[in-house]
């Protein structure tokens, strides 16, 4: 997203996005005779005297774009914390008066009466215009704001209330509010904190990321034992940072901020923490929530997804026009080149249907690595699904898998997804179908697999029907695994 700014005005050239889970709901308050509006993500479940974040978009921007654009869900899912998007009145904020602080008020009250939030752990984030208003918030509700964190925004210090701890986000080719006047910013509030004024450097960030072009500066030794945090990342521009790649996370990164503080001092409660890098699937019972998963919705697709009795439960209430658009996803997983692997899981659905799955790149251009995705017919019961592949791709250590949806609406639930090593499908020296003609009489029955080994179907066929009676079968040329009733296994290329 890109603003423009003129005199401390921003102008918004929009941007189209792609849609993601949008199991947010959106919510209205009257605050002071005025109709407002947001968007609320709280994972299914949550458990009250958990913490809120309150995250502001940009000047001529609104709560869905900044909802898309930070990406919060899976982090809410596993911090086990609500997440409000507002809209601010004709898409802007009032960083100088009231009417926008009595809104940030409303809205803490009201997710208190709805989810029980933890009032001590409020958190204000905001992009742009929002993060200019983050400034004003951390100057005007301090005693309701336990920590801030400002993105591509800036604002000075006026009087605040308390001490307030800081992480502000910027890039250094921002265009639109300057990266030093920002630098300058954040120097003062450090010097109203009475922080230390050496500061610790750490670059790149994270220093276990040699290519990143971010890196931290913190003041620590603040009043009230705040920091003051200020994350560069190079060459970047007006834009909210997912760049894990080439960076950070900014969304990660605010939250492993902010979580660290209340008002009163208290430790935060313990939120799960999924592991990355892992040859296993994480949460795939669904035990307590949907966390490590993510649902998400591209094109004009529709769908809402929870955890709920101990199995994940999708409603698919619109479909596009391919399957990955209602999409659920696990990723951070380790592939091993040449390794091979089985896929298990146990699925039902409101009334027949098909399912593909896949296992892929996480990021563009996410390329497959199985020879092809795998299609299962879903009935009414809970039945156990399974496939063997082998990674055949350079190892790969933030893979994922996908189930993808998108073919029907409806019902599906998911349970007991796993992934492990295992061994290649044994499979007999015999690659030269006529060998095994020559050892076969009559009619006999033959198993026919995919080369991952999934079972496709039985035929029965004599030697001289045998290549037919699979092309039928199959319908699709490939290499497929014909297993004899004698124990006879081969390759028969089908074209």
């Amino acid at each position: 997203m890109r603003c423009f700014g003129f005199k401390g005005k921003v102008v918004l050239a929009l941007a189209s996005v792609a849609l993601f889970a949008s199991s947010a709901i959106a919510d209205n308050l009257n605050v002071n005779g005025a109709n407002r509006n947001m968007l609320v993500y709280a994972p299914s479940g949550i458990e009250k005297n958990r913490p809120l974040i309150i995250q502001m978009h940009g000047y001529n921007q609104d709560a869905a774009y900044q909802k898309n654009a930070a990406k919060w869900e899976s982090i809410a899912d596993t911090g086990r914390f609500v997440v409000v998007f507002p809209n601010g009145e004709g898409k802007a904020w009032d960083i100088s008066g009231d009417k926008d602080l009595n809104f940030i008020k409303a809205i803490i009250n009201e997710m208190n009466n709805k989810y029980g939030i933890d009032k001590k752990r409020v958190y204000v984030s905001g992009f742009s215009m929002g993060g200019m208003m983050s400034y004003h918030v951390a100057n005007k509700l301090g005693d309701q704001i336990a920590a801030i964190a400002p993105v591509s925004g800036g604002g000075g210090v006026n009087s605040p209330k308390r001490a307030m701890p800081i992480m502000h986000t910027h890039g250094t080719s921002d265009d639109v509010v300057n990266y030093n006047s920002t630098v300058n910013t954040v120097k003062s509030w450090v010097s109203a904190q009475k922080c230390s004024s050496s500061s610790q450097k750490i670059k790149p960030y994270p220093s276990t990321k040699p290519g990143s072009a971010a890196s931290l500066e913190i003041w620590s030794g603040c009043n009230d034992g705040v920091e003051v945090r200020l994350l560069t990342i190079d060459g970047k521009g007006h834009w909210y940072s997912m760049d894990e790649a080439a960076s950070v996370n900014t969304s990660v990164e605010i939250w492993n901020f902010v979580k660290n503080y209340s008002l009163d001092g208290s430790s935060i409660a313990p939120a799960i923490v999924v592991p990355t890098n892992r040859d296993s699937i994480f949460n795939g019972g669904f035990d307590s929530s949907a966390v490590a998963w993510d649902l998400q919705l591209h094109g004009d697709a529709a769908a809402t997804g929870a955890a709920k009795d101990g199995k994940y439960k999708l409603d698919i209430s619109a479909v596009g026009t391919e399957n990955y658009q209602v999409q659920l996803i696990q990723h951070d997983l380790h592939l091993e080149k040449n390794q091979w692997y089985e896929i298990s899981f146990e699925a039902s659905a409101g009334a027949a249907r098909k399912l593909e799955v896949n296992v892929e790149q996480h990021t563009d251009p996410w390329a497959s690595y199985l020879a092809e995705k795998q299609n299962f017919d879903i009935g009414t019961d809970a039945k156990t699904y399974s496939f063997k592949f082998q990674m055949t791709a350079a190892t790969d250590t933030n893979s994922r898998l996908s189930f993808n949806a998108g073919a029907a609406t409806g019902t599906l639930t998911l349970d007991n997804v796993k992934i492990s090593k295992t061994e290649a499908p044994a499979v007999d020296p015999i690659t030269n179908l006529q060998t095994v003609r020559m050892q076969v009489n009559g009619v006999e029955n033959y198993a026919v697999f995919s080369m991952n080994g999934v079972y496709l179907g039985r035929v029965a066929a004599d030697k001289a029907g045998l290549y037919e009676a699979t092309k039928n079968l199959v319908k699709r040329p490939g290499t497929f695994l014909v297993k004899s009733e004698v124990g006879l296994t081969f390759r028969l290329n089908v074209k």
